[in-house]
Parts: C-alpha cells; sequence; structure tokens
C-alpha cells in the first residue's frame, strides 16, 4: 500500500504525527528527510528547524504511543523523600512571589510603576522550581489563603502557565515571557474598586462591563513599561477571549488568539474554580476538571486543555483524597499514565484520627487482593481541615 504524502504548516504538527520531511525541494528550500514519529512537542523542535514552513507527514502511519509503567521505577516512598527535600525551596521561591504580587498589585492601586526587573528572577526560580520537581511547586498551590486571593492567583496561574508552557516545548526565552504574562494577566484589576472586585452578590450588567474592562486597563498600565514583548501584551489582553469567538474584548478565536493567552485562560479559570471566593466555595480539582472539560472546545483551545489535564492529573499533588477503605491521604505525585491512580501518602482513618503513614502507588496496589482505588476527592474546609497544618505531614 502507497503511503499518501499531505503537506501541511509547521505550526499544525501534533505529536503521533509521522514527519516523512520538511522543506521546498528548492536550491534554497531543499527537501530534507525526517522519517520519523514525532513522540512530544520537545521532538517538534528537535527534528524541524524553526525557520520551517511546510513540513510533509505520512497520513497512513499511526503511532502506538507505548506507556511506560514509571510507578514500578520510581515508588511512593522515593516520591515522598523527593517531595520532602524539595518542598522547603518550593516554598522560599512561593514566598517571594508572594510578597512581590503584593507589592506590584499594591504599585497600581498606587498609581506607580510595576518594577519588571524584580520579576524576572522570581520568574526564573518557578521555572527551576518546576524542572527540579513539579509535585513540590503545584502542592504549594493548594495550600491557599482566601484572604489572600487575589495575590495568590496571580502566582498559581503562572506556575499553572509555566507547567502547561513547558509540557507544550517552548523554550526558555518563551518560558520567561509566559511567566510575565501569567503573573500580570490581572493587573487592571488594580484600577478597579476593590469593592466590585468583592462583591458577594450578583453584578449588575454595568458592573459586569467595568469587570470586562480589565483586560484593556491592563494592557495600559503595561504598555507604559519598557522591555516588555509584544507577547507579553497580547497574553494579558487576550486571556480573556474564547476559542470559539464569544470573548471578549476583541471576540477572536482559534488560533488568532495567542497561545500565551489561550494557556493563561484555562489556568484562570482551573484557579478560580479551586479557589474560596467572598461568592462562592471552592471546587476540588477534579470536579473543576470535570466541569472546564465541558467547555473544551468552547472557552478552551481543546489541544492544550487535553495537555493541561495530563500534567495536573485528576488528583493533583498537595490534594487530599479518599481511598475505597475509607483512609484518607495527600497525594503526592501523579501518575501520567494512569490519571486516576496517583501516589498517595495515606495519613488518616475513616474518622479523620491520625495513623502510621504510608506510602502507596494506587497503580500497583492491592487491598487483600483488590485493587486499591480512589473513592472520592473531599473539599478539606468542609471537613474543618486546614492544609497549611495538613502540609507538615509532607516533610
Amino acid at each position: 500500500m502507497t503511503s499518501e504524502i499531505r503537506s501541511i504548516k509547521k505550526r499544525d504538527v501534533k505529536p503521533g504525527m509521522f514527519v516523512h520531511g520538511y522543506g521546498c525541494g528548492t536550491f534554497h528550500d531543499p527537501f530534507v528527510a525526517v522519517g520519523r514519529f514525532v513522540e512530544t512537542y520537545d521532538d517538534i523542535a528537535k527534528y524541524l528547524p524553526e525557520e520551517t514552513e511546510q513540513v510533509e507527514i505520512l497520513t497512513d502511519k499511526i503511532f502506538e504511543k507505548k506507556i511506560k509503567n514509571d510507578h514500578s521505577v520510581r515508588s511512593a516512598a522515593t516520591a515522598a523523600a523527593d517531595l520532602a527535600e524539595a518542598l522547603p525551596a518550593a516554598r522560599r521561591i512561593h514566598e517571594d512571589a508572594l510578597d512581590y504580587a503584593r507589592k506590584f498589585i499594591d504599585d497600581v492601586r498606587n498609581g506607580k510603576e510595576i518594577n519588571i526587573a524584580e520579576a524576572e528572577p522570581i520568574i526564573g526560580q518557578v521555572i527551576e522550581s518546576i524542572s527540579t520537581n513539579e509535585s513540590a511547586a503545584i502542592t504549594l498551590a493548594f495550600l491557599k489563603s482566601y484572604d489572600e486571593y487575589t495575590f495568590t492567583h496571580c502566582i498559581n496561574v503562572n506556575l499553572y502557565s509555566l507547567l502547561l508552557g513547558k509540557a507544550l516545548g517552548l523554550d526558555s526565552d518563551e518560558l520567561k515571557d509566559l511567566g510575565l504574562a501569567a503573573m500580570f494577566h490581572d493587573v487592571g484589576k488594580g484600577r478597579i474598586s476593590n469593592t466590585l472586585l468583592n462583591k458577594p452578590g450578583k453584578l449588575t450588567d454595568s458592573e459586569f462591563e467595568t469587570m470586562k474592562g480589565h483586560s484593556l486597563q491592563g494592557l495600559k498600565v503595561l504598555s507604559n513599561i519598557k522591555g516588555l514583548s509584544e507577547d507579553v501584551l497580547c497574553g494579558v489582553f487576550e486571556h480573556h477571549e474564547r476559542y470559539d469567538g464569544k470573548g471578549y474584548p476583541q471576540k477572536i478565536k482559534g488560533d488568532e488568539i495567542h497561545k500565551f493567552a489561550r494557556i493563561i485562560a484555562i489556568c484562570d479559570v482551573y484557579d478560580a474554580l479551586t479557589s474560596v471566593r467572598v461568592y462562592k466555595q471552592a471546587m476540588t480539582p477534579a470536579k473543576s476538571l470535570s466541569l472546564m472539560f465541558k467547555w473544551k472546545g468552547t472557552d478552551f483551545d481543546p489541544e492544550y486543555f487535553n495537555i493541561f489535564i495530563r500534567i495536573m492529573g485528576v488528583y493533583p499533588p498537595g490534594s487530599m483524597v479518599q481511598l475505597e477503605d475509607k483512609r484518607y491521604a495527600i497525594v503526592l505525585e501523579t501518575n501520567e499514565a494512569f490519571p486516576l491512580k496517583p501516589k498517595v501518602k495515606i495519613l488518616f482513618n475513616h474518622r479523620m484520627q491520625p495513623i502510621i503513614s504510608e506510602c502507596v502507588d494506587l497503580a500497583s496496589c492491592s487491598d487483600d487482593g483488590r485493587e486499591l482505588k480512589v473513592l472520592r476527592q473531599p473539599f478539606p474546609a468542609s471537613m474543618g481541615i486546614d492544609m497549611k497544618q495538613l502540609s507538615r505531614f509532607l516533610v
């Protein structure tokens, strides 16, 4: 059977495709054979030069991904030990970022110019942190305070966006710009009154229009600052655009929306749903993802959203779960190949009484010959649990 060759744009190359080669076959743009499957977004950068425009793929070749059983290589006990070792450094970075968020938001409220130079090393530290131990960084994102939502939201969206950007194969310069865009995505809210921002009831039409104006206000704040790239400004200005074109302020859609904005849109909603606000209770990560899944392709870039689920997991590190045997545990690490079976540290019995801790990989664990599964994901605050206090069991 003859292979069918199709020419596509480089930007349309996706993991799972078989790249036949690239180039137009001319003297100035010779054809270069590749003959490889693209397994990850990193492979695209590896096999196709940056200046490549057209790529030939073979449409009859299908890549069947072989899932590695990482759980058999890395035990839950090892994951727990690595997490305990990485948490102190991750916590320091988290606190530095939180201090900076408090400062730059206050500066905006007081009409002062933001000091971008102070943000850049913090973004670099976050990138280094997720490269060292993603689980430690994500764990700290769930130890957030209701009273400081405005500040924690900035740094959590920054963290989630960098995780997603890294998974999408962005290079180091792009990650730094993405981090800045994510950190400042809601900077325009600094020009909206706290009374409106924290209103417990439904907004009037007029109030909602004022709130929607924070995208443009953010652009105005940042446009006066030297050294910010156009990509950063687009990420801030467009993060409320929707994939189907029904967002704001420009009602652009699909790939017309800057990739930074498409990334930030997902992370912004995820952190908002999993946070307590003056007008709502927080949702568990599992319920939040379930709700967001319904908006895939309308609100969110479907490809980016699928990758976000993969890197965060249904039960992300730092979240609490109850197992089928009724014991309670904290998630240590996701199992990418088995998203419903994370590595956990069991801490309490069914009455929430402390027991001898046990590190368990649910992907390879059984209880009296039966598979041990997650029963549900409770919301800690509803049980009177302070996650910041609970985190001491991880170190």
